[in-house]
């Protein structure tokens, strides 16, 4: 665009004022929302509106900066598929457990957890959740902890499989450990990454002739996780970050799950400092591999009980 002679000496003004301006009010957001926080790590975001919500929080200030923060990776299992429970009782909130939704919102929990309505990261993006173990699993912390203030939050992807929870070179927040790593940083602002609930490996047991475009990695499982997890800690610089994960459960299609058994003993195999695994395969099944809203409040007992031995 070119400017008139007339126009030149008004314009360079009006740069020069809003250059002290602008300075100004980038030091004010980086205080206020921590933009640097989430930015780092070479992160762009898409979504200009996910930073003005992230401190539009429902935390009270009391709490703030002090939520012991719980990554909830993983497929479905982990998002929960259980039916709602239609008792207003069990479907109560506590005040002490808050979710960092998937549209970058504090909130107090309650299920389902891994609500996707207004998702920001499009990659994790899932079809409607249901019960999961996550409440479960809060709940029965607070009861052996009840100093807590607990900050859930939830990434898994229904499906996904271990070669796609794997971190890229230059951490891609389109990838399902970018976005995830992402939304940590941006919830952090609020407290402390204390551990990790990892539930996957279903997809990994089928027959690879299924999808022969996708990568299946019913043999290297152990190994992958076994990386996933280093590099967590590494980019959370948090070298002993509490990782527990379950073990995959029982199926009714053994003809479609071929490598069931595989991944197990993959799981079984994994060898890894302040980690545990969880078993689920004596839990009742809704249908062919995912769990009653009963089995997943006992797999949310068991995260919490694992975490717990992993404190001791």
């Amino acid at each position: 665009m070119k400017l008139k002679k007339g126009n030149i000496l008004p314009a360079i003004v009006t740069m020069v004022l809003a250059l002290p301006i602008g300075v100004t009010v980038g030091a004010f957001l980086e205080k206020s929302y921590g933009f640097k926080n989430i930015l780092q790590g070479n992160f762009q975001t898409n979504y200009p509106s996910e930073i003005t919500q992230i401190n539009q929080t429902s935390i009270p200030q009391k709490y703030q900066g002090k939520l012991q923060l719980f990554i909830l990776a993983g497929q479905s299992n982990m998002a929960g598929t259980g039916d709602l429970p239609s008792q207003p009782k069990q479907a109560e909130t506590n005040p002490k457990i808050f979710v960092f939704g998937n549209d970058y919102r504090w909130k107090v929990a309650k299920e389902p957890v891994d609500d996707p309505t207004n998702q920001v990261d499009k990659i994790s993006s899932d079809k409607p959740a249901g019960y999961s173990p996550a409440l479960s699993f809060a709940t029965t912390i607070l009861k052996q902890r009840p100093d807590m203030i607990i900050g859930l939050i939830p990434c898994a992807k229904g499906g996904s499989s271990i070669h796609e929870w794997q971190r890229n070179g230059n951490l891609d927040e389109n990838t399902l450990y970018g976005s995830c790593l992402k939304r940590v940083r941006a919830a952090s602002t609020m407290g402390n990454v204390a551990g990790i609930l990892f539930f996957q490996g279903e997809i990994d047991t089928v027959d690879p002739k299924e999808d022969p475009k996708r990568i299946f990695s019913a043999n290297q499982w152990a190994n992958k996780f076994t990386l996933l997890v280093r590099n967590w800690r590494g980019d959370l610089k948090s070298p002993n970050l509490p990782v527990v994960f379950a073990q995959i459960g029982s199926n009714t299609e053994p003809e479609r799950f071929v490598n069931w058994k595989v991944v197990q003993e993959q799981q079984r195999q994994v060898n890894l400092p302040f980690s545990a695994m969880i078993t689920t395969d004596d839990l009742a099944l809704k249908d062919y591999v995912h769990f009653t809203t009963e089995s997943y409040q006992t797999i949310g007992q068991r995260f919490a009980k694992a975490y717990l031995s992993l404190q001791k």
